[in-house]
């Protein structure tokens, strides 16, 4: 069996299946119509009856490159389907026989490969997908810069580095801003503890007690617990009649007294205020010195309304005393150091209110060798007076 030329066939492969005519059937073993005959006559099977094909094949066979057309005679008779054996060999040609055989083989199983390719599917053609139309290359997406990027800043006409430097500054006083408040926000915090002495100190800057203690009237001032039963005011030599006091080992030495009317002015801050409150007529106050000049001390007496009025004053004082106290006379010869350590403490008798207030020259602490208790007992040696006050108002105390 001969190819045309050009054309190379494959053992086995499939040919594309091709419909039956209607009417015309192609079992197993016979040739489509549409099989091309290379190199000899039309092969026998039914189509050989069919009128069509004998008419298409009157005129003799197809050709093809390379080869010469073939005339009607090559035609088969319709014999030839009943005998195809005799038929090839009255044509001679043993090439033909060859070629039938094969050509029924190639159709039987193109037409069961046909079969079963009936079952598949057929492949989804791809669908076109519309090409999306590329931005031009200064509308492409790139990095926003953040400095000049949708900025009013941009529309005022400024360039990009003066744009950045706006920015900056913006940026800056923000932070400075920011700085700013907290400074101010943890210095109001800090001025809520801060020890109370520092921030009296920096209002008032006068010297006050470190510590203090106030008592309560005693009964044994119930003949004076109003000021009624006790109209005599006051006078220096009553209260210091002493020029030095002695208590122990500690003699002091008066070394300035005054005494007013006006209460509230021989004292500053909440003592002050307290005084105006309490209906004080008078104060009595003697500052001394120690003989060696170690120490300072002074006893300020105060003539108040009643015993109510003292006890409050005493007792009030136990918190009061950070934010005021009395005022020392003025003496060359002593003074209560600023910012030195000092005691005070207070007693109620009837109506009568006494504050002491003792400490060191230098403003120290007291050592092993300071007492400060005898040195309160020895200045406290203005009450003399009150006692003797008792007795006059009620003999038999």
């Amino acid at each position: 069996m001969t190819t045309p030329p050009g054309r190379k066939r494959r053992r086995g492969a499939s040919r594309p299946a091709t419909p039956e005519a209607p009417g015309v059937p192609f079992p197993p073993g016979s040739a489509a119509p549409d099989t091309p005959f290379l190199d000899g006559p039309f092969p026998p099977g039914p189509a050989a009856d069919d009128p069509f094909f004998r008419e298409a094949y009157a005129g003799g066979a197809p050709a093809f490159p390379g080869t010469p057309a073939r005339d009607a005679s090559a035609v088969p008779p319709a014999s030839a389907a009943a005998d195809p054996k005799g038929f090839a060999e009255a044509a001679g040609t043993a090439e033909f026989t060859e070629f039938t055989e094969e050509t029924a083989r190639s159709a039987g199983s193109t037409a069961g490969r046909g079969s079963r390719a009936r079952g598949r599917s057929r492949p989804e053609r791809p669908r076109s997908e519309k090409p999306r139309p590329e931005k031009p290359r200064s509308e492409k997406s790139r990095p926003e810069n953040r400095f000049d990027s949708g900025s009013r800043l941009e529309e005022w006409g400024l360039t990009p580095f003066q744009r950045r430097a706006v920015v900056a500054a913006a940026v800056l006083a923000g932070v400075v801003g920011t700085i700013v408040a907290v400074v101010l926000v943890v210095g109001s915090l800090g001025q809520d503890v801060v020890p109370e002495r520092a921030t009296t100190a920096a209002l008032v800057t006068r010297p006050r007690p470190d510590v203090y203690k106030g008592w309560a009237s005693p009964k044994l001032f119930t003949p004076i617990a109003q000021s009624k039963a006790d109209p005599k005011p006051l006078t220096v030599k009553d209260v210091f009649a002493a020029r030095t006091v002695k208590e122990g080992k500690v003699t002091l030495r008066l070394a300035a007294t005054d005494l007013g009317a006006d209460c509230p002015g021989a004292a500053w801050g909440q003592l002050a205020d307290r005084l105006a409150q309490s209906g004080c007529t008078q104060v009595a106050r003697g500052l001394y010195t120690s003989a060696d000049g170690r120490y300072v001390a002074m006893y300020a007496l105060f003539n108040l309304r009643d015993a109510a009025s003292a006890d409050g004053l005493v007792q009030g004082m136990t918190t009061a005393y950070r934010g005021g106290w009395v005022k020392a006379p003025q003496s060359g010869k002593a003074v209560f150091p600023s910012g030195g350590y000092t005691e005070g403490s207070g007693y109620a008798m009837g109506h009568y209110a006494g504050l002491a207030w003792v400490g060191r020259a230098d403003g120290a602490e007291p050592g092993p060798r300071d007492d400060f208790v005898t040195l309160t007992l020895a200045v406290r040696g203005a009450e003399k007076a009150v006692f003797r006050r008792v007795v006059a108002a009620d003999p038999a105390s």
